[in-house]
């Protein structure tokens, strides 16, 4: 099974979570307003603002359907979820390409202010770690972070991630976890 395949499958719990592929959860869980009211919620001006710009633009309904849409076509779409309530607390994106033989995927989340500082995001990037080595879809994930955003630099350093050498912008890190030994 290719790796864009695999993670249309994506689908894991831990322990106070539930992280899936949206076309998973729109089938099961959630519904396309669901979504839209999650966008609208979570993507607060303190959230998006070291993202890029079309993160920024969600302000209303008609905003936040665009946004949702957009990112459906550019990314492999991840919800983070309460599993015991569903309630949608953040959300992943992960771009598969291949470079010099091998799969790889960048990887992009976001949480909720009211989730910040509970544990989630290391939780779920420890259970994708998990799931990536358990189904192998890819060899390496890569992440880009604000160089100022310090929690984020620390969380993808706990789970692994090490510094990359790759050209980046002006004030972004880039991270790297190989997934294969």
């Amino acid at each position: 099974m290719a790796a864009v395949e695999r993670f249309e499958t994506c689908e894991f719990y831990t322990l106070r979570l539930r992280v899936s592929h949206l076309s998973n959860a729109l089938n099961q869980s959630v519904s396309e307003v669901d979504l839209v009211r999650a966008a609208l919620r979570l993507l607060t001006p303190k959230v998006t603002q070291s993202l890029p710009p079309e993160f920024q633009s969600v302000q209303n309904e008609q905003s936040a359907q665009a946004w949702v849409q957009e990112m459906m076509q550019e990314s492999h779409f991840i919800l983070i979820q309460i599993a015991a309530t569903q309630e949608i607390i953040g959300f992943m994106f992960l771009d598969v390409y291949e470079e010099a033989g091998t799969q790889k995927a960048h990887l992009g989340y976001l949480l909720g202010e009211a989730f910040w500082g509970q544990g989630y995001a290391s939780e779920c990037l420890a259970g994708l770690i998990e799931w990536c080595r358990r189904t192998q879809p890819v060899s390496t994930l890569l992440a880009g972070v604000a160089a100022e955003n310090t929690q984020s630099v620390r969380l993808l350093q706990k789970q692994g991630f090490e510094e990359a050498t790759a050209d980046a912008p002006a004030g972004v890190l880039f991270f790297e976890r190989c997934l294969v030994s």
